[in-house]
């Protein structure tokens, strides 16, 4: 799902209200059928909905599966279990990174990829993206991309956020456009084009 609008728009704000980060000031939340209201992103994630930020939300000093395994408490870390578990998880998903790698030592797409691991890695079923593309190579947007399929493939849900209208129309199966905090139009790829969405 394709979440596009101009700077301003809500789409972040919206997302970060889906995730835990923000509280609503009205309105509810539906997951699976039954209202949810979430105090934290980790309270998010326990419900299955974790967020991708722009800016990547891990410690440079640490390894990329003590990153995976921080979760605001101290690390017990059982080395060569959590390491496998890691690289399996990896291996799945062509998440390519090397679990013991420091992340200071990473590039911004294996850091992205330690960002996924940790939302896979906590079982999220609805994965929230933030304009992922942003700091990536065209191979690793191609990468990405083929793991966007895998998790589809999966059943899980992928809410992507975008001002690059090619690549909205290219991978999602629904495109959303927000205005001023609403949103002003839904359709599938094959029913909007490039110039009628940036006229939305």
């Amino acid at each position: 799902y394709a979440l596009l609008g101009e700077n301003g728009a809500g789409k972040s704000t919206l997302m970060s209200i889906l995730s835990g980060r923000y509280q609503p000031d009205s309105g509810d939340i539906q997951l699976k059928g039954r209202p949810v209201r979430f105090q934290s992103p980790a309270q998010a994630l326990e419900m299955g909905i974790g967020m991708v930020y722009q800016r990547f939300m891990l410690v440079e000093s640490l390894t990329v599966t003590e990153n995976i395994l921080l979760r605001g408490g101290p690390i017990r870390l059982s080395a060569n279990h959590d390491i496998r578990r890691i690289r399996e998880l990896a291996e799945r998903y062509s998440l390519a990174v090397d679990p013991e790698a420091p992340v200071r030592d990473l590039s911004m797409g294996e850091r992205q990829r330690v960002e996924i691991l940790k939302l896979l890695h906590r079982r999220a079923d609805i994965l929230i993206f933030d304009e992922p593309t942003a700091v990536l190579t065209l191979s690793e947007i191609d990468g990405l991309f083929g793991v966007f399929r895998r998790l589809k493939a999966e059943g899980k849900t992928i809410i992507f956020i975008t001002h690059k209208l090619g690549e909205a129309l290219e991978v999602a199966d629904r495109v959303a456009v927000m205005r001023q905090g609403k949103k002003v139009a839904e359709a599938k790829p094959g029913e909007i084009n490039e110039q009628q969405i940036a006229e939305l």
